[in-house]
């Protein structure tokens, strides 16, 4: 409706334009009719009445009406013309480019204002958005568009799991984080975290956690006390905190550096168990979850948490087995690795080097020692150190006390000693004297077969309650394997002290050899008789044990000793003192005869073509030659030999020294 002073101003307008002559006649009309007392004068008043009103109410349609939509046509008009730049004089007609049409949004209920209506520039695509009365929602596509999932939605595609072969513990720790993950996003969670309750160490043990917070705790432990955490460790009860205040979650919650305003808190118990007593059981670990809000949690958030804690324990149980299936094919490729060393060179010492070798590999640890019997000193003895770790430790040689030490118990007993927490509880690990810079934990195993124990192996490291109970098994079966190696090498020690001949060479062994060499000796210091002791080595042994393996490097050797044999005189006496050495006993021969034969025979072997498997292929030897002098004992001359051998092999090989 248009105002009464409006309506008139609009009168007084039109009564002084050409239209309001006519509205004037027609007052007067109605007036001349009213002064007329006769019908005639009631007649012409009416109608002059009636034609009045009807002007009016035309005037009121015709301006009120249909010119302010003129108007406002005329300033839609003048807003797209200001919208793309043209003159407010041209901007009346609106016209774009064929091909190149856009859809203009206009809500036409719009109210007015200084600045214009607004027009909006919509996509093709869009729907008409009706008018901002009746509209709530935002803008829809005539086809809705849904997102396009891909793979990487649904799988990681770049994680380390899938792409190659991963150990337990790294597939355990994968899959409980993205279970964490889960939980916090179903509980609106702040905080959660995953710790096992490690009850030897008394302590709680952050395994994995996800989190908003900045303020997460930055170490991984923490002692099992009074927190909420500690409380469900002990006592395998689920709680649900709903108004946490600021005083009592200093206490209750341990896992953040600061407070962070924590209202309420959910810790569930996870177990583990093997057996039959699950109502002795206690929890493995503990889920605890946050939030900032009062009651996030409650009866029904314990329920679904019981289904996550059971997933956790399927895990925990997952990677238990794979972690014992790992355990064990460690030790089997340790051992196949042991047995193969050991085909290449059958000695105690290279039983005692695998064994250590193949112990770094099985078992982190800081210090590693060997202890076997001395027939030197006549007791058990160090071995061997391996100190990782640098600390003061007990050298080499140093001598064992049998009695009171934890290795002479693992000897004596011939059992597995195992020292979880040396603080707690100190003790000997060698000697009484010793002086150990490790408290930490401590295993000895016996290097036992079946009918003799040769010593014990030692790991020791600074850490308490290092050693699991699946490790140190682990360790007791390679020392096992390598305890049984060592009897095959004792028992064929045994039985060569009653063969005089070596078998591959035909020559005697070194045993009998140097029962031959003492005798020779004390002849030729009694009838004063010359005496001179050749020894010669294969130039390049291990390159050839590498090409043709062990049995063709004897084969090689055998072969070597029949060319030497056929340059000797039958009282001469030939013998092997190692795997590559052969020792001639020249009697009643200087030292500068010696040197000749040798060079001889170098050459001899040297010219001779040497077949292997149907391989054909030349060896080299080198020799050091040494005469009996006055006084010189069998070692001495045996040292002197050995000494420019040596030398002769250092220089190059294929050479004859003479000492």
């Amino acid at each position: 409706m248009v105002a009464l002073p409006a309506m008139a101003e609009l009168i007084w307008k039109k009564i002084r334009s050409v239209q309001g002559g006519i509205a004037l006649a027609l007052l007067l009309t109605l007036i001349i009719g009213l002064f007329l007392g006769s019908p005639v004068g009631r007649i012409v008043c009416g109608m002059g009445l009636l034609a009045l009103v009807g002007y009016f109410v035309f005037v009121f349609f015709r301006e009120g009406v249909f010119d302010a939509a003129t108007q406002r046509g005329k300033r839609l008009a003048e807003t797209i013309a200001r919208e793309e730049h043209v003159p407010t004089g041209q901007g009346e007609v609106y016209s774009q480019p064929e091909g190149d049409m856009k859809k203009l949004l206009f809500d036409d209920f719009q109210p007015a204002s200084s600045a214009g209506y607004v027009v909006k520039e919509i996509d093709q695509e869009q729907t008409v958005i009706p008018s901002t009365k009746t509209a709530q929602r935002a803008p829809t596509t005539r086809e809705e568009k849904v997102k396009e999932f891909e793979i990487a939605d649904f799988f990681d595609l770049e994680s380390d799991i899938f792409r190659n072969e991963s150990e337990p513990r790294s597939e355990f720790n994968f899959l409980l984080n993205k279970l964490l993950i889960a939980v916090k996003e179903v509980l609106f969670a702040h905080s959660v975290a995953f710790f096992w309750a490690n009850r030897q160490k008394q302590q709680m043990v952050l395994e994995a956690k996800a989190t908003d917070s900045a303020n997460f705790m930055l170490t991984k432990r923490y002692p099992i006390e009074q927190d909420i955490a500690s409380q469900v460790a002990k006592s395998g009860k689920p709680q649900v905190l709903g108004r946490i205040s600021a005083l009592a979650e200093k206490e209750l919650v341990r896992h953040y550096v600061v407070g962070e305003s924590v209202k309420s808190l959910i810790v569930v118990p996870v177990f583990y168990v093997v057996g039959e007593k699950t109502e002795e059981a206690l929890p493995e670990g503990v889920i605890v979850a946050d939030s900032k809000a009062e009651d996030a949690f409650g009866t029904e958030t314990l329920s679904l948490m019981g289904q996550f804690t059971k997933v956790i324990s399927a895990l925990i149980k997952s990677y238990t087995n794979k972690y014992d299936l790992l355990l064990d094919s460690e030790l089997l490729s340790s051992i196949r690795r042991l047995q193969d060393r050991v085909k290449s060179e059958r000695s105690e010492q290279a039983v005692l080097d695998a064994m250590t070798d193949e112990a770094v590999k099985l078992m982190n640890w800081d210090v590693l020692s060997v202890v076997m019997f001395s027939e030197e000193q006549n007791r058990w003895a160090i071995q061997r150190i391996v100190n990782r770790a640098n600390a003061i430790y007990p050298s080499a040689s140093s001598v064992v006390d049998f009695e009171a030490s934890l290795v002479g118990k693992s000897i004596s007993t011939n059992t597995l000693v195992q020292e979880d927490d040396l603080e707690a509880n100190p003790a000997i690990r060698f000697g009484s004297d010793e002086v150990i810079g490790l408290k930490g934990s401590f295993i000895s195993v016996p290097i036992s077969s079946l009918n003799r124990c040769y010593g014990a192996l030692t790991v020791e490291s600074g850490n308490k309650y290092q050693f699991s109970p699946a490790e140190a098994e682990t360790l007791y079966r390679l020392v096992e394997n390598a305890a049984e190696m060592l009897e095959v090498l004792y028992m064929n020690d045994l039985v060569k002290e009653f063969i005089a001949v070596d078998q591959i060479t035909g020559s005697l062994n070194k045993k009998h050899f140097g029962k031959k060499l003492e005798e020779e000796v004390s002849r030729a210091e009694d009838f004063g008789t010359e005496l001179s002791l050749v020894s010669m080595s294969i130039d390049g042994m291990q390159e050839m044990i590498n090409r043709h393996g062990k049995d063709g490097f004897d084969g090689i050797l055998n072969q070597v000793a029949k060319l030497i044999r056929v340059n000797v005189q039958p009282y001469d006496v030939i013998g092997r003192i190692d795997s590559n050495t052969l020792s001639v006993l020249l009697i009643s021969t200087t030292a500068n005869d010696a040197y000749l034969w040798a060079e001889k025979v170098r050459k001899h072997i040297a010219s001779n073509i040497i077949s292997i498997a149907g391989m054909n292929c030349s060896v080299t030897v080198s020799a050091g030659v040494a005469g009996l002098s006055d006084g010189m004992s069998k070692d001495e001359l045996v040292s002197s030999t050995s000494q420019v051998l040596l030398k002769a092999v250092e220089s190059g090989g294929n050479l004859v020294r003479v000492y």
